[in-house]
């Protein structure tokens, strides 16, 4: 993905997770979408997470979702958001 991103290039982006709960009998109990918006780092940065988590920078923050404590990115994550009840 940095790769790609060369030069001035509009670097905003977003985590979208939609959720679904079913019944057993197939019926939906439950929907949910989360967003967390943020912009892709300028190189990877910190450990933590999986995936892109070290280029992605939430809104607000100044450090990348590998480089945030777990349970600040809980709190922020587009999966956490979707599933809140």
């Amino acid at each position: 993905l940095l790769g790609e991103l060369v030069g001035e290039v509009e670097r905003s982006a977003r985590f979208v997770c939609v959720v679904a709960l079913a019944r057993p009998d197939g019926s939906i109990a439950h929907t949910g979408e989360g967003v967390c918006e943020g912009r892709i780092a300028e190189a990877p940065r910190g450990t933590g997470g999986f995936g892109y988590d070290p280029i992605f920078i939430p809104a607000g923050y100044d450090l990348t979702f590998g480089e945030l404590p777990a349970e600040v990115k809980r709190t922020l994550s587009h999966r956490s958001r979707a599933a809140e009840i």
